[in-house]
């Protein structure tokens, strides 16, 4: 990483603080439905976001995004994985993403696997997540509903008066209401320090096949070149790709030794940051101080047992559309469409083989 890029003063104006939940927006609710699903402590996953959410700010001096490995959560709301599949999955990721960085072959790496793959396999865990979450708003369809409606509310808001698009917070607040009004408080604990101990996979096969295989060229491709565009294109930074290759690899090689959720960069989190008005790292040391001090109280493995699901059904109908939207953006339809649609109906592992395989296939006949 070059040195302008660590060259940006501190502010702390009140943009800042608004840009610093620009990246929360979509955290809160993967790691809240991991926590749900999975039964993975909140307080544990909040401590090490938090942790990253300083450092890397620290590091980077700009706002940089720390998030879930989209796929790993995926495959844990709809069940796919278990959480210490997931964890199995992200500490490989960070071996790999290490060596990558410090090798500095990121930038070749993303040369490998077909575009169209990659929005495969984006476009597969956008049905994924639709699939869970018509299964979550059962529970409760017309609280779904009003959740589904706020965030329409705010889209246009957004759209039309340029209104922040707080709608997330307001439906996992409605849901935290709703769930105390009708279960009661939740039993509220310290948070214990979390414990060493190498992630134990459920399934080698699922944690390799599924989890750490398709999520890696997400990451190559979203996650660190997309986000170091990003960086160059709004603030004129430039990132290098294995640098923030090597910073992905550093949380996934520590987060997941302690119960922490697999987590990288992203360059939907920035452009949320950024246009909520983050301009520097201070973002970063202000959501990461929230994250922390939030983890401090959520020590109960019960903490969350009030929630309902419907909200968390609500919200992943939009995280799904914005995962489809991204993948819509292919060279190659037929190879996204059987990727997609594979993983639907089987895994995201075979979606990614099949997705190749079809590449291959017309590559043969295009260019005999």
């Amino acid at each position: 990483m070059n040195r302008e890029s660590r060259g940006v003063p501190f502010r702390f104006y009140p943009e800042e603080f608004s840009g610093a939940f620009g990246d929360s927006i979509t955290v809160i609710p993967l790691l809240v439905g991991v926590a749900l699903v999975s039964g993975a402590s909140l307080g544990t996953m909040l401590l090490f976001f938090g942790i990253f959410q300083i450092t890397t700010g620290l590091y980077y001096r700009l706002p940089m995004p720390v998030e879930p490995m989209k796929a790993l959560s995926a495959l844990v709301i709809a069940g796919a994985l278990t959480y210490g599949d997931i964890l199995f999955a992200g500490f490989i990721l960070g071996i790999v993403l290490l060596t990558v960085g410090f090798m500095g072959f990121m930038k070749k790496i993303d040369t490998v696997v077909p575009l169209s793959v990659v929005r495969g396999i984006q476009m597969g865990l956008a049905l994924i997540f639709l699939r869970a979450a018509l299964d979550y708003s059962r529970e409760i369809p017309w609280l779904a509903l009003s959740g589904v409606g706020i965030v329409l509310c705010f889209l246009y808001l957004n759209n039309r008066w340029n209104v922040p698009n707080v709608s997330a917070i307001i439906v996992i607040a409605m849901g935290i209401v709703y769930g105390l009004s009708v279960y009661g408080s939740p039993p509220v604990e310290f948070l214990s320090l979390p414990s060493v101990a190498l992630p134990v996979p459920d399934s080698l096969t699922d944690s390799l096949v599924q989890g750490s295989l398709p999520q890696f060229f997400l990451t190559v491709g979203n996650s660190i070149l997309a986000t170091s565009l990003l960086f160059s294109d709004l603030l004129k930074e430039k990132v290098d790709p294995d640098s923030l290759s090597k910073s992905v690899g550093t949380m996934n090689v520590v987060s997941p030794l302690f119960g922490g959720m697999p987590m990288c960069h992203g360059s939907g989190g920035l452009a949320g940051q950024y246009r909520f008005g983050a301009r520097t790292g201070a973002s970063n040391l202000i959501l990461g101080s929230v994250y922390i001090m939030l983890a401090l109280v959520a020590g109960s493995p019960d903490i969350l047992a009030f929630f309902p699901m419907a909200i968390l059904g609500a919200l992943l109908v939009f995280i799904a559309i914005e995962l489809g939207m991204a993948g819509s953006k292919t060279d190659m339809w037929s190879v996204t469409l059987v990727t997609a649609f594979v993983s639907l109906f089987f895994n995201i592992g075979y979606g990614f083989f099949a997705g190749i395989g079809c590449f291959l296939v017309l590559k043969h006949f295009r260019d005999p």
